[in-house]
């Protein structure tokens, strides 16, 4: 039945509301029925339910696999709120594998907006990040030459398909305390493209994350691009209290968790199955 929200929508985006709704309630890797039964179901041309198909197959929820069907998504990766993860660490608490595959590692020069005094000789370390062996985002880390030496980091280093570099700081004796992140959606590029295996048309989520020591040191800086369909973002947002306004609630450390879905905030990312 259609909701108020699709009551005038076209009659495929009816019936992709009606399968987002079933969804929910299914176990990942549930097998949906076929096309050919969805139309006798819905009493539409198989043209219509291919479309909704393909409209769930975009928003991530479901993969549709040549020759076995179509299927319900892995949920996406949850960061608990206020915490600062690594890649590797979101992943790994999931129970997925992380790797990634070394596309770059040398000098390179200042680029607007980093917190670097001027002059200060910069290393890049770019990267292919996959989960399970699919490649789902792009990480360029800018370092200043004279961390890279502290820390020991080599090419060989960094081309183990498992190093985490927040890993590589802790085993060095520095611990990453803070960091800002701004994230914006838009296009990919025709090279972001073809390293996240997108359609033309497909869109990236870019984050930019400048990482700080305890004492201010700047640790990393990284402008990443995801897979949007594997990226999305909630976060709590509480009104702040006026004098006066008896009915503002004021923050306090025994709030209770973030009144977002499931009780996250933060970035999410996944799901893992491949689409393609």
């Amino acid at each position: 039945m259609p909701t108020p929200r699709t009551l005038h929508a076209p009659r495929y985006l009816q019936i992709a509301d009606d399968l987002r709704r079933r969804i929910v309630s299914l176990e990942p890797g549930t097998r949906l029925a076929s096309e050919p039964q969805l139309a006798k179901e819905f009493a539409v041309s198989r043209f219509t339910v291919t479309r909704a198909v393909e409209q769930l197959a975009e928003e991530g929820l479901i993969t549709r696999r040549q020759g076995s069907g179509t299927f319900v998504c892995q949920p996406p990766l949850r960061r608990a709120p206020g915490y600062l993860l690594s890649f590797t660490e979101a992943v790994e608490a999931a129970g997925r594998t992380a790797s990634h595959r070394l596309l770059a590692f040398g000098e390179t020069g200042s680029e607007p907006g980093l917190p670097y005094p001027a002059g200060t000789p910069l290393m890049l370390l770019d990267r292919l990040r996959l989960v399970d062996g699919i490649a789902v985002a792009r990480h360029r880390s800018v370092l200043s030459k004279a961390l890279i030496e502290r820390i020991d980091l080599t090419p060989d280093v960094a081309a183990d398909p498992g190093f985490s570099l927040y890993r590589h700081f802790e085993d060095r004796g520095l611990s990453v305390h803070s960091a800002a992140e701004r994230l914006f959606a838009r296009p990919a590029t025709a090279e972001e493209r073809r390293l996240l295996g997108l359609a033309r048309g497909g869109v990236v989520v870019a984050v930019t994350r400048h990482s700080f020591a305890a004492d201010g040191t700047v640790l990393d800086c990284v402008d990443a691009i995801y897979d949007a369909r594997r990226y999305s973002y909630e976060a709590r947002l509480v009104r702040p209290h006026r004098p006066g306004n008896s009915h503002a609630r004021k923050e306090t450390d025994n709030d209770p968790q973030p009144l977002v879905r499931d009780g996250h905030s933060g970035p999410r990312l996944g799901p893992w199955d491949d689409q393609r």
